[in-house]
């Protein structure tokens, strides 16, 4: 059956993060234009969208490195949550090794406060041994595969006991068998009771790995952008290799084709 369209219309449940009328231009070329989404607690979201269109500020907009102009508002469900970002490129420190590049987000800031020298090694090996590199951990960068190397960044923002974690293409530059790996361990570690992750909202080109993950994917149209649509996944919990397979999965597929717009 092929899934229905719906809006974001859901006041009633609780959202980790809420935007209403969210616009932002960048030296006077409007990016975003009365962006308004919810995203719920316990909820892995995609956003699809032309490139260039603003997905990536949007997440940016999240983490608060910008502010909507115009009286938009952005609302989270706690006062000041935990939020953790992995971006397109590892952006790992070359002469540090796995675990070190891992503590160094312990070490930063209120991090650093919070989290005394023989604690932050601690998380930092948790952290890896979450995502399989415990046998790595000193390895420096360029002795681990590109894969390895995302894992490690996953490591670091999950080793600050995120609640909201955002990922903007974080898995864009792996070939397709490493990314449906990653795809796939992703999935694991939101999953998993050990971590404190409750909410995942991700950036992606890919519209298979969008249904893949997502319980529902947003998507947006050319800039100046807007939500266009809100399409739900109707795929069980948990994901698993071959569910391309499933009907559902290539109906949803086809319908956010038609719902991505190019410039």
């Amino acid at each position: 059956m092929q899934p229905a369209l719906v809006r974001e219309n859901r006041e009633d449940r609780p959202a980790a993060v809420r935007l209403r009328n969210c616009s932002l231009s960048f030296g006077g070329v409007p990016v975003l234009k009365n962006v308004s989404l919810d995203v719920y607690r316990n909820e892995f979201v995609s956003i699809l969208g032309p490139s260039g269109c603003g997905k990536s500020t949007l997440l940016r907009l999240m983490l608060g490195l910008v502010r909507p102009e115009g009286g938009g508002t952005i609302d989270f469900a706690g006062k000041s949550p935990r939020i953790g970002i992995v971006f397109q490129k590892p952006v790992l420190m070359p002469w540090l090794t796995a675990l070190q590049n891992v503590e160094l987000a312990l070490s930063l800031g209120e991090n650093k406060r919070k989290w005394p020298k023989r604690e932050r090694r601690e998380k930092a090996e948790e952290a890896l041994r979450l995502v399989g590199l415990q046998d790595f951990r000193r390895h420096y960068p360029h002795q681990l595969s590109g894969g390895m190397q995302q894992r490690v960044a996953i490591a670091r923002a999950l080793a600050t006991d995120p609640e909201i974690l955002l990922l903007d293409e974080p898995f864009s530059a792996l070939d397709e068998l490493n990314r449906e790996k990653l795809n796939l361990e992703l999935l694991r570690l939101w999953e998993n009771p050990r971590t404190s992750l409750s909410t995942v909202v991700m950036v992606t080109h890919s519209i298979p790995e969008s249904v893949l993950m997502s319980d529902r994917v947003l998507v947006m149209s050319p800039r100046p952008a807007e939500v266009t649509a809100v399409v739900p996944v109707p795929l069980k919990r948990p994901r698993e290799t071959g569910m391309e397979k499933d009907p559902a999965f290539y109906h949803t597929v086809g319908e956010l084709r038609k719902r991505v717009r190019q410039p």
